[in-house]
């Protein structure tokens, strides 16, 4: 009997299925005069062929059958005469070499669910770190770009055309990107609508191309094959450095992903810049709450004057927070917190904060001057936000005509209605309102009709020029002429030079804000300013 340990060995030590039949059958061709072996799938096309001879037999000489394969043995066509001895040694051999590919197959099948997407049958997020790592000991790495790809909008398709189309039309993006890598490239589906890539720096414009317009044939239900565009909004990462941990390449392209989609973009490459901005918006949405808890947002206060007295008239409380004894300015935290609704909790504890302080300064003797304090559009989600403002103000008995609320308006006119809403009720109850931002795009002219506010904020951008022309006079001037008509007090902010505000004069605006008469300042800083400078109201 031939001994075959030496045969199973080298089945064993090899990682390719070809390469490991071949050395292994190379070791006894020699002893079974072998001419060819052949692993022909009886289900489908697949076949395996090993020749080490152009004249060999036709027909095989053996065959053994096993798990949907057929194993086939062609000997040399020469006049050696096989044993009986031989024979079962040919078909023991067959038999192993039938055992070794079921098990070969079968690890395979189990890698691959590991490895790869059962839908996209691309690589998925663990195998493509996997193939990265293993790509990464033959070239050099600081030669690539990254890719996180989102398709935009992709549950619109499953909503018009169902989730079987909508599984064929991530399929078909999956072979499109395939189509555009090199044999030293990588593409995987990192799950749902997200893949990711590894692609050679120079291809960066032409691959960008494709997959950020990527035309896909999608079947309606009555059988109509239409054209759809998937739109891939792209972070990318360029590798300036070996990294040794290889799911980082994939982590840092996601974030310049999630920050394009977060910002309407649809390319995005991840720098130093926006990694500091990334983490400084996590520590914001993390640290939020507790640090409004701990004391670490105040309130400051920037005064409102009459330009022609220099009386204060007026101030808003504006939030700051403290953090490591640093003031961070509200355009760190405030668009963050806009955007994940958390704006409500702020501008609610400005509200008490301001209402707590001016009935301290009224029991204290201090001069009172009317004060504001901003909500955000976000707040008007909220559907009990008048009764959380009201029930505010009269837990300090705080007098209506010593508060005012400013608001933005907005094009939306579902926003806008419920903005409405709110003003109307702060007038019924005697509290006063201003429109914050007034010409800045956001507001029109209908503002002054529609809406019953007792002020108007004309915004620093119609002034903040070099030189102002007469039709910044005109436009201006008819905002302040038809505010006043109408009985609204009007004030402009961002006033930072003294020839803005002779401007501002001129056209009969007495009341300003900004830079040139005070910055925003602590409470105790405005007590000592109010005690200094004085109030229109004495």
């Amino acid at each position: 009997m031939y001994d075959f340990n030496n045969f199973i060995e080298i089945l064993r030590d090899q990682n390719s299925l070809s390469e490991s039949i071949k050395k292994a059958l190379d070791s006894l061709k020699d002893h079974f005069h072998l001419g060819k072996v052949e692993a022909k799938s009886s289900v489908s096309l697949e076949c395996l062929e090993y020749t080490f001879s152009d004249d060999y037999d036709v027909t095989p000489y053996a065959t053994y059958s096993a798990n949907g394969f057929n194993f086939n043995f062609y000997r040399i066509n020469d006049s050696y005469s096989y044993t009986e001895e031989d024979n079962k040694d040919i078909n023991l051999f067959l038999k192993l070499l039938s055992l070794y590919h079921f098990n070969y197959k079968l690890t395979k099948k189990a890698e691959d669910a590991e490895f790869i997407s059962s839908n996209t049958k691309l690589l998925n997020a663990q195998g493509f770190v996997r193939k990265v790592k293993i790509l990464s000991n033959y070239v050099d790495m600081t030669k690539y770009n990254a890719y996180f790809i989102n398709i935009k909008g992709f549950g619109l398709v499953n909503k018009l055309f169902g989730d079987k189309q909508g599984d064929k039309a991530i399929i078909s993006y999956a072979r499109a990107l395939e189509s555009l890598i090199d044999k030293d490239e990588v593409v995987g589906h990192a799950g749902g609508d997200n893949f990711v890539a590894l692609i050679k720096r120079e291809k960066h414009h032409s691959f960008i191309d494709k997959v950020t317009m990527c035309p896909i044939d999608v079947e309606r239900e009555d059988g109509v094959v239409i054209k759809v565009n998937l739109i891939g909004v792209v972070g990318f990462y360029a590798i300036k450095e070996v990294m040794p941990n290889y799911g980082s390449i994939m982590s840092h392209s996601s974030m310049a992903c999630q920050y394009a989609r977060s910002n309407k973009k649809i390319v995005v490459e991840l720098t130093p810049e926006l990694v500091e901005m990334v983490n400084s918006v996590k520590s914001i949405e993390s640290t939020f709450r507790d640090e409004l808890k701990n004391g670490s947002f105040v309130v400051y206060y920037q005064p409102k004057f009459d330009i022609k007295s220099g009386k204060i008239i007026g101030v808003e409380a504006l939030s700051r927070w403290v953090n490591n004894g640093k003031v961070i300015a509200p355009s760190m935290f405030v668009p963050v917190l806009e955007k994940n609704g958390e704006i409500i909790d702020l501008d609610l504890f400005v509200l008490e904060s301001l209402c707590r302080d001016i009935h301290n300064f009224r029991n204290q003797g201090h001069r009172i001057v009317p004060a504001s304090c901003n909500l955000s559009r976000r707040d008007f989600a909220l559907d009990d936000i008048e009764n959380r403002v009201i029930e505010i103000i009269k837990k300090y008995n705080v007098r209506t005509e010593d508060i005012v609320i400013e608001v933005t308006e907005t094009t939306n006119l579902e926003e806008n209605e419920r903005l409405a809403k709110f003003i109307s009720v702060m007038h019924q109850n005697g509290i006063m309102t201003s429109i914050d931002d007034f010409g800045t795009g956001y507001s029109s002219l209908s503002v002054l009709r529609d809406f019953k506010v007792n002020e108007i904020k004309i915004d620093r951008s119609f002034i903040n020029r070099e030189e102002l022309t007469s039709s910044d006079e005109i436009i201006i001037g008819s905002i302040i002429d038809m505010a006043k008509r109408l009985d609204i007090k009007v004030i402009c902010e961002g006033v930072e030079t003294k020839s803005q505000a002779d401007f501002l004069i001129k056209l009969g605006c007495n009341n300003a804000q900004g830079f040139l008469y005070s910055k925003p300042v602590p409470k105790l800083e405005f007590e000592e300013m109010l005690l200094r400078i004085g109030t229109i109201y004495e």
